[in-house]
């Protein structure tokens, strides 16, 4: 997607929500976006084509009793994997849960884990996913199995906090960062997704300092960019050809990596930031589907487009009204969405 040329993405549709949106997710038919609210355990579904609510399927879905963080759409067009929500910062259940969005129903419960889940990523080629969580390990699971998981990495013990767990988009690789004992960066390690037991084929580090001058760079204050250096990573993902991967962190901020030798290529930091007003909540943060750009959401309420090879800015979209907290791109369509109590959907 070509930002720079007018006249730039249009709103297609907005669907109204009442609390702020924690995760998006397209199904890879780009007919469809799945939009969870975890404040009030809701689930929503909007039709990408019509611009609406579905006709075949319920526009909303309370999920009360599991609650609801995270979503990923899965191959099946009625089905969804979702993580619980939290209850006074305790997770309601350490489960995954597979729902079917037609009928309401729980499918399938994935039990294992025994902390909160902070990512599930959905192999591009079958019905395996990867999860992983604060408990220090990441699980390969299928969907169409119940039961134990099909595999599990436990992080060594020179590695701190909970890793993050990503397939990339041929499903033959999978990606997994940890921060280093001491604050001093992250280690980002690659598998091969059909032998991942023999341990990683590349073993990348991300130092602080590198993102710190990365940050500096990008406008940040000496004393800010050394505090941002070691905001706890948020999200990971790659782009389509694998030569980057993007990581949203606390703090408001993200930042690009070459994904052969983990070097940092670009910061992003999210608008209120820049200014002064200093966030604690991470930067939602994503590649759109042709490499060619990076979409940021902004405390301001905008939608920041940047450049992916350049890291500079080539367009700023307006039309929230509050924290823009999730961002994604249509894998099949010109079409991106962005959400802060409300989901508006771009044309672009």
């Amino acid at each position: 997607m070509d930002f720079s040329s007018e006249p730039g993405p249009k709103m297609g549709c907005v669907v109204r929500g009442r609390s702020p949106a924690t995760s998006l997710s397209y199904h890879e038919s780009g007919s469809h976006l799945f939009v969870a609210s975890e404040k009030d355990s809701v689930l929503r579904i909007v039709d990408c084509l019509n611009g609406g609510p579905p006709s075949d399927r319920p526009p909303m879905i309370k999920l009360k009793r599991e609650g609801i963080r995270t979503v990923r759409a899965t191959h099946h067009g009625h089905s969804v994997l979702f993580s619980p929500g939290m209850n006074g910062g305790v997770p309601k259940k350490n489960s995954i849960y597979y729902l079917s969005v037609h009928d309401n129903k729980i499918l399938r419960e994935f039990e294992g884990h025994s902390g909160v889940i902070n990512e599930i990523s959905m192999s591009p080629v079958d019905d395996t996913f990867l999860s992983s969580g604060v408990d220090g390990t990441v699980r390969l699971w299928d969907c169409g199995k119940s039961g134990n998981n099909l595999g599990e990495l436990k992080l060594p013990p020179n590695v701190e906090g909970a890793p993050l767990a990503v397939y990339d988009s041929t499903g033959l690789v999978f990606g997994v960062s940890a921060a280093m004992a001491g604050g001093e960066g992250y280690h980002v390690h690659l598998y091969d997704a059909r032998n991942y037991t023999v341990g990683p084929f590349s073993e990348m580090t991300v130092t602080r300092q590198d993102i710190e001058s990365k940050l500096r760079l990008g406008g940040s204050t000496p004393e800010r960019a050394y505090a941002l250096s070691k905001a706890e990573w948020t999200s990971m993902q790659f782009n389509q050809s694998g030569t980057q991967i993007l990581v949203g962190a606390y703090g408001g901020i993200a930042f690009s990596l070459d994904g052969y030798e983990g070097t940092v290529l670009h910061s992003f930091q999210t608008e209120a930031g820049l200014v002064g007003a200093s966030t604690s909540l991470p930067m939602a943060a994503c590649f759109t589907s042709d490499d060619q750009s990076i979409i940021c959401g902004n405390d301001d309420g905008t939608v920041s487009c940047y450049q992916a090879d350049s890291g500079l800015l080539a367009r700023k979209l307006r039309g929230h009204v509050d924290r823009v907290g999730a961002v994604a791109v249509s894998p099949a369509y010109k079409q991106m969405a962005s959400a802060c109590t409300s989901t508006v959907v771009w044309t672009c």
